[in-house]
């Protein structure tokens, strides 16, 4: 029986292939298989997209459909079948690489899969290769400065509509809004109305308040 393979975790950042990290080139060139993010309603994987922008990769490609339900189990349920596909690739000696975008120990779908591997085989042979994140992206993008001296980062979730009442903002942080594409519209609104917080690729670095929003 041969030995397990190895399984890498590998954040490939925004989406533009050329902010990939020499490591996770290197990595996804020496692995058996790429594991790729899509959703249901769709066949298409920029993860996918990415990395076979990379020259020289040998490995076969296989994409895991992830349910965005709002439903918890049935998320659960998916994450577990898609770990039963990694493992049994891992079982036959393959080493495996899971591409996911942005940063990826940052709001991303590899925690639960790298969980769920671990708890099955503590002594399973792991890397995590860290990506940029979306917002160091549009942060870079616009030209603006996310912090300085003794300002804070503040990382929110703002995933559901009816959060955006509750956000705050305080004086001397800059405050980015992450998985907003269900209650982008309701956030919008609620910036709106403050005053003085430089938004995203309009920002004045002079504020003390900055709010970075959207995808790039």
């Amino acid at each position: 029986m041969s030995s397990p393979g190895k399984f890498y975790g590998v954040g490939i950042g925004p989406g533009n292939p050329e902010y990939l990290t020499l490591r996770a080139v290197n990595v996804f060139r020496s692995v058996d298989v790429v594991f790729t993010v899509t959703g249901p309603n769709s066949d298409f994987s920029i993860s996918e997209a990415v990395v076979r922008s990379v020259g020289g990769v040998k490995a076969e490609f296989h994409k895991l459909v992830f349910s965005m339900s709002r439903d918890a189990r049935t998320r659960q349920e998916q994450i577990e079948r898609n770990t039963a596909v990694i493992e049994e690739a891992l079982s036959r000696g393959q080493d495996c690489a899971f591409a996911t975008l942005g940063d990826a120990m940052t709001y991303s779908t590899l925690g639960y899969i790298l969980s769920l591997l671990l708890s099955r085989n503590p002594d399973l042979h792991t890397e995590v290769v860290p990506g940029i994140t979306s917002y160091c992206t549009l942060a870079a993008h616009s030209r603006q400065i996310l912090v300085e001296n003794g300002e804070r980062l503040r990382v929110v979730p703002a995933f559901r509509p009816e959060m955006a009442d509750s956000l705050e903002f305080p004086l001397g942080t800059t405050t980015v809004l992450m998985k907003t594409y269900r209650s982008r519209a309701r956030l919008m609104e609620r910036i709106r109305r403050e005053k003085d917080i430089p938004r995203y690729l309009r920002g004045k670095t002079g504020h003390a308040r900055r709010v970075y929003y959207g995808r790039y």
